[in-house]
């Protein structure tokens, strides 16, 4: 890949995940435009990338930041391991390729907060544009965009049980998560193309990376963003261990992720300019809500262990090189899976307009012990969930000056008491769907919590030992008006010129979304429209 030395751009954006590989395409449409794609990671060619049920093989790998929260005080100081995709596609090339777009209120909500453009009538003609469904017609589908959703090839036994025991409890089944209602139970559509993993750099970025105005850089590390005279002018940035710039005539459009963008922004004098100067960051343009707002999906596993052969487990050696050297020769078999093959949306409290629960089945009895996705230690089968609308709200802040050092990443979860409450009853829930009459020919046991873990007090406690992030960080950036909005509905930096920031940093609330490819362009008059810019794509875990 060519080099960015000394050259000026019309747009630099910061970041090539789920929004940044989109965004390069759009961008680099016009042939008259230059554009520079910048990537802290490296190249997105291996085989456990494209390989579905290889994902958990990517965890604390070069190609995941790895980060950690601060131990967090409901949580019994636990520090939480938070993986971001750290390469080209982002978390987009590291997730479980969960396709969900969520609730039509959610951007409804967002629009009524004040941004407008983002209802759910304005971004589903841009959803369906960027999708190719394999499998679902009508009006909420498209077909013939570059983004690839399907179904599992082959499913698991313990999938079609969770179906059927989730409907013995009362719950409907859907035949379509991202069509007229996310409530009930039913199988996840993925981001799976002939069956490998179809992230936003193998549908948007590659097929366009011979474009000759386009730049791609890996491993870049982005150090900060110049701003002169309130205008955005330049970045700075690490490459093979040295420091370049590349001037900016247009804009920089920051995708750097929930974690990421905020980093840079305070990095580069934007933020809260009490907590900049603490740091010994020169104050640039004070804006307190960049970091703050964070929310995530905290969640609990519930586990059964089963008496069948019939989970992901017990695989030697041998028996998974020949399933890989299956999958490498006709990209079928147990490797053609993302696992995460179902699922079910379900109301917290019956007043709710939208489902305040996500349920996800998982055929393999995940180890609890450790914080990472561990390896299963028996043959059985997970009930996930979280609360798809947490009221925690956390903060990114800077750890000191120096671009190297990590931020200090604090979701302060169960901070709400209100996210306690609806974690017990997820506890309550996902019990009565493991112990049905569909799962009974092959249950051995409650794993967790456990039959001897029954009252408040001791759920509550395994809850603040055991449960886990989802890997859906939103908010830190957010989209609005008000004192802590970090960006307007067109996405552009409050008080900056020539500077943008679109990735899930900016969603305002947190919502019923495991992965999103969006695409939205908020103005007709914007230099966004003049630039052909159409599309934004958020991809979460």
């Amino acid at each position: 890949m060519s080099g960015a030395k000394h050259c000026e751009y019309d747009y630099v954006i910061i970041g090539a995940g789920s929004a940044g590989c989109v965004l390069a395409n759009r961008l680099s449409a016009d042939p008259g435009v230059r554009v520079l794609l910048l990537e802290a990671g490296g190249p997105d060619d291996d085989e456990m990338i494209s390989t579905p049920a290889m994902f958990g093989r990517l965890l604390n790998t070069k190609f995941d930041w790895g980060f950690r929260t601060v131990p967090q005080t409901e949580l019994n100081n636990r520090q939480i391991y938070w993986p971001r995709g750290r390469a080209l596609g982002g978390t987009s090339s590291i997730n479980y390729m969960i396709y969900l777009r969520g609730h039509r209120l959610d951007y409804e909500h967002w629009r009524q907060l004040g941004n407008e453009g983002w209802g759910y009538d304005d971004v589903l003609p841009y959803f369906k544009k960027s999708e190719n469904n394999e499998t679902e017609n009508g009006p909420f589908h498209g077909k013939g965009g570059p983004l690839n959703v399907t179904e599992q090839a082959e499913r698991y036994r313990l999938t079609e049980m969770f179906i059927e025991a989730a409907q013995e409890t009362g719950i409907p089944f859907n035949p379509d998560f991202n069509g007229e209602s996310v409530h009930g139970c039913g199988y996840f559509p993925a981001t799976l193309k002939d069956n490998q993993r179809c992230s936003s750099s193998k549908a948007f970025l590659h097929p366009v990376m011979a474009r000759t105005n386009l730049t791609v850089l890996t491993n870049a590390h982005t150090t900060s963003i110049e701003i002169a005279k309130g205008r955005a002018t330049a970045v700075h940035y690490l490459h093979v261990g040295q420091v370049h710039s590349a001037s900016i005539a247009r804009e920089v459009v920051l995708s750097a992720g929930a974690v990421g963008s905020p980093h840079i922004l305070m990095l580069s004098g934007i933020g809260d300019a009490n907590e900049l100067r603490s740091a010994g960051v020169d104050v640039v343009h004070d804006l307190p809500g960049v970091g703050k707002n964070l929310q995530d999906h905290f969640h609990y596993r519930a586990r059964m262990e089963i008496t069948e052969p019939i989970s992901f487990y017990g695989w030697t050696s041998d028996e998974f090189e020949s399933y890989r050297g299956r999958y490498r020769e006709t990209a079928d078999g147990p490797l053609a899976t993302n696992h995460f093959e179902a699922g079910a949306f379900i109301n917290a409290d019956p007043s709710e307009a939208t489902p305040g629960i996500e349920l996800v089945m998982i055929p393999y009895c995940i180890s609890q012990a450790a914080p990472e996705l561990a390896p299963p230690d028996r043959h059985g089968f997970t009930v996930s969930g979280f609360p798809t609308r947490p009221q925690s709200r956390g903060t990114i802040r800077l750890a000191s000056d120096d671009p190297l050092d990590r931020p200090l990443i604090d979701p302060r979860y169960f901070s709400a008491p209100e996210d306690m409450r609806i974690m017990l009853q997820i506890i309550a829930r996902a019990r009565e769907i493991m112990h049905a009459d569909a799962f009974r020919p092959v249950s051995a046991g409650e794993v967790a919590p456990g039959p001897d873990c029954q009252g408040d007090a001791d759920l509550t406690a395994d809850i603040r030992a055991n449960s886990a992030t989802s890997f859906h960080p939103v908010g830190t950036c957010k989209m609005g008006t008000d004192n802590l909005a970090v960006v307007d509905p067109q996405l552009r930096v409050h008080g900056i010129d020539g500077l943008r920031v679109v990735d899930a940093s900016i969603m305002p609330k947190a919502a019923s979304i495991d992965s999103i490819a969006m695409s939205h362009c908020q103005s007709q008059r914007s230099r966004w429209r003049r630039a052909s810019v159409k599309r934004v794509s958020f991809q979460c875990f």
